[in-house]
């Protein structure tokens, strides 16, 4: 049976009362996470060009975008969500799958609750973790990371898992589940160049799936037949991008009974991954109140492969960023902040932050080695880190991070991930109703016993009339 008849059998099967409690848990967690996540994103740049563009596009008023509220087509709705979501590569991730768990399910959950209308806490909370567990088990079945083939396949993860979760919401029987996964198959993409080059066409790759995830799900509920064969096929998924490499026992292994979703991460760190070991590794050393940044004479920090390529080539130019997208791809950027601040913030990721002279300073004596041992550890996930530090004394430190906060087992509680909501909402780009997000941060604690799901989004909208921003702007 082809892996797309098998979750379709299992999406049409489960229902809320059939997760268990940790699953529930962390879905509830990972939601008010990514909501906060997504506010922070609306003061992205070209997000608002993006709006206006989907604006004059014009349509059905079907959903609402986060923070400034105007109403639009299910699929455009969750195109800019999605892309505030990973804006500022904020939002939860499952480490050994690479996928971006959250942004790749809610907006487009979000969306399509809306235009179904009267969608339960307790049917956003099955279809959610389905699509999540759907797109870390594919992450978890390939052979070769995509850090070193450059197709991103966590993209491909989220399309197929975002149209999974939006088929359950439709309510849409087996075979038309299919079709959904086969109609995003035939749309999937995605690459690293944008991500080595700092564009921020990385934060609308996402946006990018979540569209696609709707309208696979629309197009399915309306009858559009896709391929059935999607991933075991002559020219199935498998077969086209990954030579058919891939470890099928991984799809299914204790389905329904083991959830992967418990394993994902929610980030401390408002930057890409792949940096917060260093971060980690030089906070701990800093904290310790052995050196402060001003004695630092040189700091080497020893990576995977995919680490170094990714947010430490070509060094040079990654020790000086010039905008946020930049910085937020930037090892020696980030690992400086680390040590002039005692942490890595959202308010280090401004323009004027970015120019801070300590900062850059040090960035300059950042240097960047492959070590194998890691390589062979790590290699095919995030990877760790080892930072070391050369003080202008002669002495010299060394701290090794494999575990950084937000892990499973380390894990970001709900007070943790309620105090990061409220530092996300602070750099919403428009003023926001307090009230309405005390009391929402209290509905998604007791998700499951919401009525509509709608309420959550209308709760993160702008408390004044929106701007006319011109698409030409």
């Amino acid at each position: 049976m082809d892996t797309a008849a098998t979750f379709a059998n299992f999406a049409h099967d489960l229902s809320y009362e059939k997760l268990p409690g940790d699953v529930v848990e962390i879905t509830k967690k990972l939601i008010l996470d990514e909501l906060g996540v997504m506010v922070v994103g609306s003061s992205s740049a070209g997000i608002d060009r993006l709006l206006a563009l989907a604006t004059d596009w014009g349509g059905k008023p079907e959903a609402g975008v986060l923070v400034d509220g105007v109403r639009m087509p299910a699929q455009h709705a969750a195109l800019i969500n999605a892309t505030m979501g990973r804006a500022y590569d904020f939002d939860a991730l499952h480490e050994g799958s690479i996928v971006h768990a959250s942004a790749g399910s809610l907006p487009q959950c979000l969306a399509l609750a809306e235009r179904r209308g009267s969608v339960s806490g307790k049917e956003l909370i099955a279809a959610m973790s389905l699509g999540m567990e759907f797109m870390i088990r594919l992450g978890l079945s390939f052979q070769e990371s995509f850090l070193h083939t450059g197709r991103v396949t966590s993209v491909h993860h989220t399309t197929f898992g975002g149209a999974l979760a939006g088929a359950k919401l439709l309510n849409l029987g087996p075979r038309a589940i299919v079709s959904a996964l086969g109609l995003a198959y035939t749309q999937i993409g995605g690459n690293l160049q944008n991500v080595i080059e700092g564009t921020a066409v990385a934060q609308l790759q996402q946006g990018f799936a979540a569209q696609t995830s709707v309208l696979s799900a629309v197009l399915a509920e309306a009858g559009v037949q896709g391929p059935e064969r999607v991933f075991q096929g002559e020219y199935g998924y498998y077969k086209t991008y990954h030579d058919d490499r891939y470890w099928a026992e991984n799809l299914t292994r204790s389905l329904g009974d083991e959830f992967e979703v418990c394993n994902i991460s929610v980030k401390y760190f408002p930057t890409c991954f792949l940096t917060h070991y260093a971060n980690d590794a030089m906070i701990q050393m800093i904290a310790a109140e052995e050196f402060t940044a001003s004695d630092i004479d040189g700091i080497n920090v020893r990576v995977t492969k995919g680490v170094s390529k990714l947010v430490c080539t070509p060094l040079e130019a990654k020790r000086t960023p010039n905008t946020t997208q930049e910085a937020l791809f930037s090892l020696p950027y980030t690992v400086a902040v680390a040590a002039v601040h005692s942490s890595v913030a959202l308010e280090h990721l401004t323009v004027e932050a970015i120019n801070d002279d300590r900062v850059r300073a040090l960035a300059q004596k950042v240097t960047v080695v492959v070590d194998e041992e890691l390589e062979r550890k790590r290699g095919h996930a995030l990877g760790s880190s080892i930072v070391e530090v050369t003080l202008k004394n002669g002495a010299q430190r060394s701290q090794f991070s494999e575990i950084v906060k937000g892990h499973p087992s380390k894990p970001m509680s709900f007070a943790d991930c309620e105090e990061k909501f409220w530092k996300c909402v602070r750099f919403s780009n428009k003023p926001l109703d307090d009230r309405k997000l005390e009391r929402l941060v209290d509905r998604v604690r007791k998700l499951e016993t919401v009525e509509d799901v709608s309420e959550l989004r209308a709760s993160v909208e702008c408390s004044v009339p929106r701007a006319k921003v011109s698409v030409a702007s």
